[in-house]
């Protein structure tokens, strides 16, 4: 025997509050039936935003972490370039009194830096390089061979000119 069979007998309910109660269970149940459905959807609806945020988040780490390496290598190169300007700037041979032409090629155009006789022979043994700080400007810079090998290991698009290394003792033949 049920509570609400218990509770009519004992007359503390009438039949009509008793269909009402089942009624009022039977429509909540219901309800909460739909309800949970109704949650289960809203439940999905979310998850689903939080994944195309979790997906946008992602993305623009991506483009973030792309930008960073552009940056870095931009930092990069712009310090390459001024580690070797400063290189170039600081090892500068060239002699104001210089009267000799000194002739290389540079990407199949002959190029003419102004020379004394002893830095044609140093240029010619490979004890002297030539290097440029911009591509643009026709200002050549003799550097020594030390200097010339560090603007090759940093900046190999500065040096110019470096001739392999001869001893003092081999004759040149400058024609």
């Amino acid at each position: 025997m049920s509570l609400r069979d218990q509770l009519l007998k004992a007359g503390l309910v009438s039949k009509k509050q008793a269909q009402k109660v089942e009624a009022s269970n039977r429509k909540q149940g219901h309800d909460s039936k739909k309800n949970k459905e109704l949650a289960d959807a809203l439940q999905a609806e979310k998850q689903l935003e939080l994944d195309k945020i979790e997906e946008e988040k992602n993305k623009r780490k991506e483009i973030d972490k792309e930008l960073n390496k552009q940056r870095d290598l931009l930092i990069q190169q712009r310090e390459t370039y001024y580690r070797a300007r400063q290189i170039l700037n600081s090892n500068c041979l060239n002699a104001p009194n210089a009267t000799e032409s000194y002739f290389f090629e540079e990407n199949n155009k002959v190029r003419k830096v102004m020379v004394t006789a002893w830095q044609r022979e140093m240029l010619a043994r490979g004890k002297m390089g030539i290097g440029r700080m911009q591509d643009e400007v026709d200002e050549f810079y003799i550097i020594p061979l030390f200097a010339a090998k560090i603007i090759q290991e940093i900046a190999p698009q500065r040096l110019l000119t470096l001739h392999s290394e001869l001893d003092d003792s081999e004759e040149i033949d400058f024609y």
